[in-house]
């Protein structure tokens, strides 16, 4: 992940370099490049048709923090993480990257609340403890992939 500066640049590097290679010769699945509720939506289609939603975040340390959702704990992210739904505890997952790591976080919804601030989706600042890039484990770019094939085909 040499050269990635900031979040918009880690994003394209999982569509262009980690997604466009899950999804080749997967004709039921549709990446989609509109971003409204979250970073990423792959639809599956056929017999078992999904919505498969990921959402995408890259540390700075000049940043000094790592949010999500926008002010006074509106946006998707932070309602999904309040609300449990069980589609998204089975459909959501989420990507991070850290400018300091060649690595990745691939983790579901219930590892992010185990590292919010203040211990909970609030309505002032939402965001992710630095200490998870300590404490979770991180993957490779081919774990990933794996990780992600499997994700989707479940």
């Amino acid at each position: 992940m040499q050269n990635i500066t900031g979040e918009t640049e880690f994003e394209n590097h999982i569509r262009q370099n980690i997604l466009s290679e899950v999804l080749a010769n997967k004709e039921e699945f549709k990446l989609f490049n509109f971003k409204k509720a979250v970073d990423v939506l792959i639809a599956k289609n056929g017999i078992n048709p999904k919505l498969c939603f990921i959402e995408i975040k890259f540390h700075k340390k000049n940043h000094g923090r790592l949010g999500f959702g926008q002010g006074k704990g509106a946006g998707f992210q932070p309602e999904v993480l309040k609300d449990k739904t069980t589609y998204f505890e089975e459909n959501m997952r989420w990507i991070l990257g850290h400018e300091d790591s060649e690595q990745y976080w691939f983790v579901d919804n219930n590892s992010i609340r185990q590292y919010l601030n203040g211990d909970k989706v609030d309505e002032k600042y939402n965001g992710i403890k630095i200490k998870f890039f300590r404490e979770v484990q991180s993957i490779s770019k081919v774990e990933l992939i794996t990780k992600l094939s499997v994700w989707l085909l479940s």
